[in-house]
């Protein structure tokens, strides 16, 4: 990669790039919409990577080719949010930028991207993308001294507010800090992250592409954790994170007129979701991986049941029906659930080896082979391609 980087970087600028760097993407494995009401998540950085050659410029001009999407170039004389760049790759090196500016030392370069994490797998090309820049600034301009969790904020930051997009903190968590992390968004601004070890020598991931766009489900997404907001606000807070469980349980009833069903169950699989992260957390240190999965499963069972995040209108072509095909491809050994946000795209599932064959089989026969990806758990940080 690093020679083919090289190349590519010569064809296009003329010039020999002085960076190589790599950023994985990120899957989650327990913790679904839960990091926007302060709860916890379990994630991991993915084997699947976008890597990229650079070289500084003596200007404030950044250059940029991405393979398969072609270039453009911007200018960063001036960081101020720009409307047309809203929803374009542009918008987030300038909010990136823009953010960091404030404390750091930054400035123009060349850069070209290849990235092998395919559209529609629900691994972050996004937040991979921003780590990608991020880094960039902090080794070319900073000597590699911006801390981890600066870099992610500055990339939530620009998605945000310069491209437009509302996230959380977990993409940018997970593609970050490498390998299989357990997340405490209690303090929001300043979450606690812990390393986890797990060894996989019987099992695999598996991440399978239901198909379906997400264009046009914005309101479907929006629509979680403002429910959730609905249910917190109803006990005089702003998150659920600070209601106790006791009293959602004690007020059902009025809970339920008040808020309404669906609030108050996407409420419910909330405060469910961090339990199973909490034994998750236990099972992970423990290498007890049959535990992890029949979590999993309790996960994947509450998206469908409370959280309603499975499919949209039925459960045909939807992450549900991906669901039931490992499911049953396993033999029921498999833990499977919802990659991401919902409602279409892709599912994850953890597999022991001995069903591994016949999961592939069943899902690239349903799905094809471009939408089926066995996945390894990166333990590198955003970093330099030796």
């Amino acid at each position: 990669m690093k020679n083919y980087l090289k190349n590519k970087f010569l064809e296009t600028y003329k010039s020999e790039p002085e960076l190589y760097l790599s950023c994985g993407g990120r899957f989650e494995v327990l913790g679904n919409h839960t990091d926007n009401n302060h709860g916890l998540c379990i994630a991991a950085t993915c084997s699947l990577s976008i890597f990229a050659a650079v070289r500084k410029r003596n200007d404030l001009l950044v250059n940029a080719y991405s393979e398969g999407f072609g270039g453009f170039s911007i200018d960063l004389s001036t960081l101020d949010k720009n409307e047309e760049e809203i929803g374009k790759s542009s918008a987030l090196i300038r909010g990136i930028v823009s953010y960091l500016a404030k404390d750091y030392q930054y400035g123009g370069f060349d850069i070209y991207i290849v990235s092998q994490i395919p559209g529609g797998a629900g691994v972050s090309s996004s937040a991979a993308f921003e780590l990608l820049v991020a880094q960039t600034i902090n080794k070319a301009f900073n000597n590699g001294q911006i801390p981890l969790i600066t870099l992610c904020k500055a990339s939530q930051f620009a998605e945000r507010n310069y491209y437009g997009k509302m996230c959380g903190l977990l993409d940018q968590i997970g593609v970050a800090y490498g390998g299989l992390v357990y997340i405490d968004f209690k303090d929001i601004v300043n979450p606690v992250v812990k390393s986890l070890n797990v060894k996989m020598d019987n099992y695999s991931f598996v991440i399978v592409n239901s198909g379906g766009s997400h264009a046009g489900l914005d309101h479907l997404y929006k629509a979680i954790p403002d429910d959730m907001f609905k249910v917190a606000h109803y006990f005089g807070k702003k998150y659920l994170r600070d209601v106790d469980e006791a009293e959602i349980i004690k007020n059902k009833q009025d809970g339920l007129s008040k808020c309404g069903e669906i609030a108050y169950q996407r409420a419910l699989h909330f405060y469910g979701e961090n339990r199973r992260v909490k034994e998750a957390f236990g099972a992970i240190t423990n290498n007890d991986l049959e535990t992890l999965i029949r979590l999993i499963n309790e996960s994947r069972e509450s998206s469908t049941d409370l959280l309603h995040n499975m499919y949209v209108n039925d459960k045909t072509g939807s992450p549900l029906e991906a669901c039931e095909l490992i499911l049953e491809a396993s033999h029921n050994k498999a833990g499977v659930k919802i990659n991401g946000g919902g409602f279409a795209g892709s599912v994850i599932a953890l597999v022991p080896n001995s069903e591994l064959d016949n999961v592939l089989k069943e899902t690239k026969a349903k799905y094809g082979v471009n939408n089926v990806h066995l996945v390894n758990i990166r333990n590198e940080i955003p970093s330099d391609i030796k």
